[in-house]
């Protein structure tokens, strides 16, 4: 118990004497930042009603490198690793523009230099030659993956630092997960110990900025995070790279990470959308602080929220080293899962916006046949994945050129000469989905055919493969090409045609004109979906609520991607769950009393009804000006 105590003790200790050492700092700033202007008033994208102080990093970092000198100093053996100068003079580089622009507010690319600056010093620490999955990488190649992680690094806390405790706090959710990492894997332990310092003075600081806040992290503080997380990152890397340590750090300071993703994401399509949009270097009030924000109106359950999901990425960072020898693709799916998760919940702006630029991309032919000009690309891609699933399965490797001649020629072929690529797949039916697969099917078949006359016996002589192996994996080739390649199809189809419509009528962050209420869910109800399609996108959406259908067997079921609320008789529950302004009759017939309940309801809640229908002009009987004005003389 005394050794074990003993060897731990320090992971307290200096933990501990941060800790208090930050409330201390914190405190002092409080009163001596204000009194030298520092002060952050409300207003823009600010969310704070009253005037704080910032620049209150300058606790953290100050209690950061005080505890961590001590205990090199009381650790000699840690010194000679360089741990203490690899922090100290690209953090002093980036706390001294940090306190400038808390100060006077430094222009963007100043700010900017100073940071290439920073990783031009941390540069002399790292390993100038690493390899990554097998590959060495040139030195200039090294700088420049240096320069992208330690400025998106920065920058992510730097952004995420817009709510009262919310920087500070995953500060302390990243470095605890960083800390318990490098503790499992051993022969980290001076760089555990610096994540629990830098915990233990986030959680001093916190003290006084948690909602609601009393003093601001400001540059100076949340792109100094940054900067740790970005180094100490890379002591998980040194020379080797694999997949796990490249995820891991990555994983650790996930929801900063997520956030800047999201935010290149949503501002570059935003830019593409209206060129007079600002950039990506421009602020808005989308980060997922702000959208939470807005949802609940609660500072506190934002932030624990924001919290909850650090953890959850902290989480998987664990089960990933804890499963990356004895079970990768359970650590792998599991990620993939959560990533999934994370982009369908809190990227829906982000996904709207993908989906109003893929539809004006493509909503022509002329525009949408430069997708058709790629599709053989993704194909012949397809056909090599297949390719090296089948011959990892065969020969354990992916690197037999006359075996990839066989397998890959004639199914490339005979798509070419199959007419498929004539096809407009932005406008496909199943017919086309058919030929298709057919011609997938045919040209495996030929393939493994080749295969099975020139090349089975030396399979089964260099590689002891018997006849069952080799079927199998003909099989697995076959069915591969058909899925990936059709899939690939299929989701182009269905993003064109369905994924536009869903973001545009069922998720409400653009104020729709009016919302909808269709009364029945037969194939004309298909028909008005597509016609408001049509008929509104160009225009501010509209909003469409549910189906209602008299069927009771529908009820609580989707149709055409729309929940089934009721029947008329469930009107009122419907309207004070789900309120609309209008209700589109599109069943041809109604019953008499199911009329009488739909009209005297909308009479007294003053709902608009119409009828939708189908029909056919004569041109000769009604002349209608349907002749295009770019055609008039």
């Amino acid at each position: 118990m005394v050794k074990f105590f003993s060897q731990y003790s320090s992971l307290l200790v200096y933990p501990g004497l941060a800790l208090s050492l930050s409330m201390v700092l914190t405190y002092l700033c409080l009163i001596i930042l204000p009194r030298l202007g520092f002060i952050d008033k409300p207003g823009g994208r600010h969310i704070h009603n009253v005037i704080v102080p910032r620049g209150g990093g300058i606790a953290v970092i100050g209690s950061f490198f005080i505890i961590l000198a001590l205990y090199i100093i009381g650790h000699p053996g840690v010194a000679s690793s360089g741990i203490f100068w690899r922090f100290f003079w690209p953090g002093l580089v980036l706390a001294i523009i940090g306190i400038i622009d808390d100060r006077f507010n430094v222009k963007s690319w100043i700010k900017l230099l100073a940071q290439i600056l920073v990783v031009m010093i941390v540069w002399m620490y790292v390993p100038h030659h690493i390899t990554i999955l097998g590959w060495a990488v040139p030195p200039f190649l090294t700088f420049g993956a240096l320069l992208g992680w330690v400025i998106i690094i920065i920058n992510a806390f730097n952004l995420i630092d817009g709510l009262d405790g919310l920087a500070s706090g995953l500060g302390i959710v990243s470095s605890v997960c960083m800390a318990v990492w490098f503790l499992l894997i051993g022969g980290h332990r001076s760089e555990a110990m610096c994540m629990l310092i830098l915990a233990a003075a986030c959680l001093g600081f916190l003290r006084y900025n948690f909602y609601p806040a009393k003093i601001f992290l400001g540059d100076t503080g949340s792109t100094f995070l940054g900067l740790v997380f970005a180094i100490t990152g890379l002591s998980t890397v040194d020379k080797v790279v694999t997949v796990t340590s490249l995820l891991l750090p990555v994983l650790a300071i996930g929801v900063p990470l997520f956030d800047v993703v999201l935010a290149i994401w949503r501002r570059s399509a935003r830019k593409l959308l209206n060129p007079g949009a600002g950039g990506i270097m421009d602020g808005d009030q989308d980060h997922l602080h702000h959208r939470l924000y807005r949802k609940n109106k609660n500072q506190t359950q934002t932030a624990f929220t924001m919290y909850l999901i650090g953890c959850i990425f902290g989480g998987i960072a664990l089960l990933l080293l804890a499963l990356g020898d004895s079970a990768p693709v359970i650590a792998y799916v599991t990620l993939l899962i959560a990533v999934l998760v994370m982009i369908r919940q809190f990227a829906v702006v982000e996904l709207i916006d993908s989906a109003i630029l893929f539809q004006r991309g493509f909503s022509k032919p002329r525009k949408g046949i430069l997708v058709n000009m790629i599709h053989p690309f993704i194909d012949f891609f397809m056909i090599g994945i297949s390719y090296t699933v089948v011959s990892m399965s065969w020969t354990g490797h992916f690197q037999d050129f006359i075996l990839c001649l066989y397998m890959f020629v004639p199914v490339a072929l005979v798509l070419l000469f199959s007419q498929v690529y004539r096809i407009y797949w932005l406008r496909a039916g199943l017919s086309s989905y058919w030929h298709l697969a057919l011609a997938i099917i045919m040209g495996s078949i030929i393939s493994c055919f080749f295969v099975y006359i020139f090349q089975l016996d030396s399979l089964k002589v260099d590689y002891k493969i018997g006849d069952r192996c080799f079927f199998s994996g003909c099989l697995v080739f076959i069915l591969l090409n058909t899925t990936l390649i059709s899939l690939e199809r299929f989701l182009l189809h269905y993003g064109e045609s369905f994924w536009f419509r869903k973001m545009r009528f069922q998720y409400g962050v653009f104020a729709p004109l009016e919302r909808i209420l269709i009364y029945g869910g037969g194939l004309k109800c298909r028909i008005y979906v597509n016609y408001i399609y049509c008929a509104h996108r160009t225009e501010q959406p509209v909003s469409v609520v549910g189906i209602m259908d008299d069927d009771s067997v529908l009820h609580g079921l989707r149709v055409y991607g729309f929940k089934v609320l009721g029947g008329v008789e469930q009107i009122m529950q419907i309207y004070e769950k789900f309120p609309f302004d209008k209700v589109v009759i599109t069943i041809d017939s109604v019953r008499e009393h199911e009329m009488d309940l739909l009209m005297g309801f909308c009479h007294k809640t003053n709902i608009q009804v119409l009828h939708f229908g189908i029909s056919e002009k004569d041109l000769k009987d009604d002349p209608v000006n349907i002749i295009s004005s770019q055609n008039k003389p």
